[in-house]
């Protein structure tokens, strides 16, 4: 008996292709650098993962994706997730290790890093890399984007370019690249977006021009860089002619398209609740991810506006069994009020717990202006009247001298659980996770005499940059952390106990 012959459906293939608007133009124009974004959910994640891909039938052809922090990779809905969901279906086969990479039939492959330090950049010295992505721009250093331009080159008969998406930041590198694509509030200028001008960097000076054609007239293309800048003697080294041989100086066309939420019609669709959810942020929060606007800082009395707090009297404080958490916070300071520090920073140790339902509070605060030995005197005091139940954290600076402060706080708190922490890189990142909780009036703060000092004082920060003191902000949030990490350690062993094996 004949076997039958079993007819198998073929696979239709899956098409990629970008939305109309900005994604479209993103991926259309032949330009040098592309810095493309300016608000949250505008589909700039998935349009950096789509570019290499009309290159990958070359052979030779490299491209490297990069994220600030290595954690960032690999993350849930971050780029590796992304491109699991594309490069697949386009023949890409995954590898981990030593770098999470994809690779083509055609030898072609797409690497995914990060630059997490400032020597990260110098992993790529050697590397020829047709197509360098950066997601999230405004998170890398000037530094390590003009360096990996260097790396920015190909054999393989692709033109080498630069792709990077962002979000406003006013503190990055970035905001004066961008300058010309911005009005003088801050916002993208519509009618500029994807508007192509060119740019030349020179003895790190960038400048501009409105043509390759005006680039090449002000800078010829064989030209001398000491008649650029005679004050610079880079030009040197590595030259044998001592000088007598010209430079080649390349203009690079560079432009910014910018987007909203609203050109990602694929997200408005399956998910309409992600306009609320960045409506109601933060109003400086809001004008940057939502309006796209790269002026935007926080104002005194946004982050922690003072009918924001939840007040207890002590008595409504539960038991300390009922507490998940309680730690005292120190952020320490030595110095007295004088005639060259009349208003010198506060010693602060913020007393913060977090109870059995995820609820907030700010137990105690103790506050001083003192000299070392009586900050000492004041830890030291503040953790027998704490009891032993109570973890200590306190912040430590950097370098041998903080190692050295650590060990001796160590062994001054003896017999209680002591932890150091580094000092903060950026206040307002530091600040607004306990911001965020603050406002969600997931805080309460127990009724005191330092309450006044307190909710004044935190009413008034902004972004760090404030004249006025953040002592009390910086030990509560620093509080915070802490407890909050205990927090997404139990809710993480919580979700592994309940996983079924099979």
């Amino acid at each position: 008996m004949p076997l039958k012959r079993v007819q198998q459906l073929e696979r239709k293939p899956t098409v990629y292709r970008p939305q109309k608007g900005p994604q479209e133009l993103f991926l259309s124009l032949d330009c040098d650098i592309i810095v493309y974004g300016g608000s949250a959910g505008s589909g700039k994640s998935f349009a950096l993962i789509l570019d290499p891909t009309r290159n990958i039938a070359i052979r030779g052809y490299e491209a490297l994706l990069l994220r600030r922090q290595s954690t960032q990779i690999t993350s849930g809905g971050g780029l590796w997730d992304t491109s699991s969901m594309v490069y697949p279906d386009l023949g890409g086969e995954q590898k981990l290790s030593p770098r999470p990479t994809w690779t083509f039939p055609s030898g072609a492959k797409i690497t995914f890093s990060h630059l997490q330090h400032e020597k990260s950049v110098k992993a790529w010295d050697g590397a020829q890399l047709a197509m360098i992505g950066f997601d999230e721009l405004q998170h890398f250093s000037s530094t390590q984007f003009w360096y990996m331009l260097s790396r920015n080159r190909s054999t393989c008969g692709v033109r080498s370019y630069i792709r990077a998406t962002c979000n406003p930041d006013p503190d990055s590198f970035l905001l004066t690249l961008l300058d010309w694509w911005l009005d003088d509030e801050g916002y993208p200028v519509k009618e500029r977006s994807g508007v192509v001008r060119w740019i030349l960097r020179i003895g790190g000076e960038v400048l501009w021009f409105d043509s390759y054609e005006e680039a090449r007239k002000m800078y010829p293309l064989k030209i001398a860089p000491w008649k650029i800048r005679q004050d610079s003697n880079k030009w040197r080294k590595g030259n044998p002619d001592n000088g007598n041989k010209p430079w080649d100086y390349d203009p690079k066309s560079f432009t910014f398209i910018s987007a909203q939420l609203q050109d990602n019609k694929t997200l408005m669709k399956l998910d309409p609740s992600y306009l609320g959810n960045l409506s109601a942020m933060f109003e400086y929060e809001r004008k940057r991810l939502l309006l796209g606007n790269w002026h935007a800082r926080p104002q005194a009395g946004e982050l922690f506006k003072t009918t924001y707090w939840n007040y207890i009297e002590a008595e409504d404080v539960p038991p300390l069994k009922h507490f998940k958490k309680i730690v005292r916070y120190w952020d320490k300071a030595g110095t007295l009020p004088s005639d060259v520090t009349p208003d010198p920073d506060y010693t602060v140790g913020a007393l913060i717990g977090i109870d059995r339902q995820d609820k907030i509070y700010v137990l105690d605060i103790r506050r001083g202006r003192l000299e070392p030995a009586d900050v000492e005197n004041l830890v030291k005091d503040t953790a027998e009247a704490d009891g032993k139940d109570v973890a200590i954290w306190i912040e430590r600076d950097p370098g041998s001298a903080g190692k050295s402060e650590s060990s001796h706080y160590t062994r001054l708190l003896m017999g209680h659980d002591v932890h150091t922490n580094n000092k903060r890189t950026s206040k307002l990142v530091y600040w607004r996770p306990f911001a965020s909780q603050v406002k969600g009036g997931n805080v309460n703060i127990v009724r005191g005499t330092w309450n006044r000092a307190f909710v004044d004082e935190l009413a008034g920060v902004t972004d760090g940059t404030q004249t006025s003191h953040d002592d009390q902000a910086d030990a509560s949030s620093g509080g915070f952390m802490v407890v909050a990490r205990q927090m997404a350690r139990q809710s993480t062993a919580k979700a592994v106990k309940n996983i079924k094996v099979s």
